[in-house]
């Protein structure tokens, strides 16, 4: 098990950070794996890192490398909008107002989809900052029916989807070469922007004029 407290065995602590300092953007670069040993949530002292963040814990020895990593999600926008799945058009040819009825025929998935991060880590902040009724994935199913009236020679087009959001949100990736996480030297190494199409738990017909 890795001593999370362990000290360098040569050169002095202030060295060891500036040297773990110029070899991270070398490792980063280099290893497609990492060693996480631990995670935390602590509170951010004065050194500019958020509160509440789930840290991680990161020793590479081989490069004289340990850190604390965390990624925030920041959500910048959100607009809602609707997933078609299928699509249909009535016209009415009389002098009177007609009825006009769908009925749903398709079945299709409709999954949290996202840019860049972890979905996981996303789907937790869109549900407490955008919307509650945001899921991982939605099915639509056959056999929903609508109604609505259709003008004299006028036409309605209806929609059986899935109400859904598009949503603009940052990554925010901090690091921390302290003993404890978020303490001393701890600061923002990157900042990446992503998007997302998050579905909801919501499916049903939209009519429209033609």
């Amino acid at each position: 098990m890795t001593d999370h407290h362990a000290r360098p065995r040569g050169g002095s602590r202030r060295s060891m950070r500036w040297r773990s300092r110029a070899a991270v953007g070398a490792v980063l670069a280099t290893l497609t794996s990492t060693l996480a040993v631990g995670t935390s949530a602590a509170q951010a002292d004065d050194t500019g890192c958020p509160a509440g963040l789930n840290w991680s814990y990161y020793n590479w020895p081989e490069w004289n490398l340990r850190y604390w990593g965390a990624d925030e999600y920041v959500v910048n926008s959100s607009q809602p909008t609707f997933l078609v799945a299928e699509e249909r058009s009535v016209s009415n040819h009389t002098d009177s107002v007609a009825t006009a009825t769908f009925t749903s025929s398709v079945s299709r998935t409709y999954g949290l989809t996202l840019t860049v991060g972890v979905s996981a880590t996303l789907f937790q902040r869109l549900t407490t900052s955008v919307s509650a009724s945001i899921t991982t994935s939605t099915t639509t199913t056959t056999g929903v029916s609508a109604s609505a009236p259709v003008p004299a020679h006028g036409r309605v087009i209806g929609q059986y989807g899935v109400e859904a959001y598009n949503v603009n949100y940052t990554i925010n990736t901090y690091m921390s070469f302290s003993d404890t996480p978020g303490g001393e030297n701890c600061s923002l190494s990157s900042s990446t922007q992503g998007t997302s199409v998050a579905p909801t738990v919501y499916t049903g017909w939209r009519v429209l004029p033609g």
